[in-house]
């Protein structure tokens, strides 16, 4: 993957998942052994089920 398509992938997920609250646009967007490595969580974050409660999460606490 170029960096380009990097970046686009990134703000898609951002977009998608974090703006729009569009969670199941996870399963397409992250692989199905996605980890993310947040320090500010007490345990990795494991593929797109994962990654979908975490923004999900996110998107309660802070609504608009």
């Amino acid at each position: 993957m170029s960096t380009e398509e990097n970046k686009a992938l990134a703000r898609r997920v951002l977009e998608e998942m974090f703006n729009k609250g569009n969670l199941d646009v996870a399963n397409e967007l992250l692989a199905s052994d996605y980890v993310d490595h947040d320090p500010a969580m007490p345990e990795d974050i494991h593929g797109p089920e994962g990654f979908k409660e975490y923004v999900g999460t996110y998107r309660s606490a802070f609504p608009d």
